[in-house]
């Protein structure tokens, strides 16, 4: 590919119903996000063959997974509870092309669902209700404002010699030991994956961010940095810098 093009980055689609259909859709927010950081997003739908999902893995630049209505089926990491709101073929998907992304070292960057989906795809485990566990309630506020749903709610707390500090630092800010996100998941992390490291932490300890080392880029974040990216001092890095990535 020449390499003025832009880079192509596939966002894993969800099953919605809408007026009695079944469709593919993704929030626009993610959509935008990509765009405004220089990318073309192209909606990847489930139910791929073997050759299409070789062809997706030589078409794209990076992955991006985003956040859903639905969890990650608990079956996945060993779990026997029931869950209401699965999506059992983005599962599929998403695991696909997460474990061949990581093979072939293609950028990565995975949101609330897709930071589970990442954990869970490399051997790591869910808790699928953080505030029944002795964690922080870390679930939506009940309203139907976006500005107050999606605003900051609490700190993460960013660790030392991490990818992310490095980030802070590269970008002149006065504190590196934390910033503030917004929160709207249920389920969190439980068992991290092996490979896996942790950047940042929420106060009461849950993970709410990790990257893979050695990896051009291959990071996870629980909140939502799409909503307001290009307002979001820490959103505007963390878009540039898995552009940049893609574009290597």
């Amino acid at each position: 590919m020449a390499d003025t093009h832009k880079p192509i980055i596939g966002v894993v689609s969800c099953a919605k119903e809408l007026g009695g259909y079944q469709i593919q859709a993704v929030n626009d927010f993610y959509l935008r996000a990509i765009k405004d950081f220089g990318g073309l997003p192209i909606m990847l739908a489930p139910d791929m063959s073997v050759d299409d999902v070789t062809t997706i893995l030589d078409i794209c630049d990076g992955f991006l997974f985003p956040g859903s209505h639905s969890n990650v089926a608990p079956h996945r990491y060993n779990a026997t509870h029931e869950e209401s709101y699965k999506d059992e073929a983005r599962d599929e998907l998403s695991f696909t092309l997460i474990r061949h992304a990581v093979d072939q070292n293609i950028p990565c960057l995975g949101i609330c669902r897709g930071f589970q989906e990442m954990n869970v795809a490399l051997g790591g485990s869910l808790n699928p209700a953080v505030h029944d566990s002795g964690f922080n309630d870390h679930r939506e506020a009940p309203v139907e404002d976006f500005e107050q749903k999606y605003a900051p709610a609490h700190a993460v707390l960013v660790q030392k010699q991490s990818l992310f500090e490095q980030w802070l630092v590269q970008n002149h800010w006065e504190n590196t030991t934390f910033f503030e996100v917004n929160t709207l998941h249920n389920q969190g992390v439980d068992q991290l994956a092996p490979l896996l490291q942790v950047e940042a932490k929420a106060p009461d300890g849950l993970v709410e961010a990790f990257s893979l080392p050695n990896q051009k880029f291959f990071v996870g974040v629980q909140w939502h940095p799409e909503w307001e990216a290009k307002t979001n001092h820490f959103s505007q890095i963390l878009f540039n810098e898995f552009m940049m990535a893609t574009s290597r």
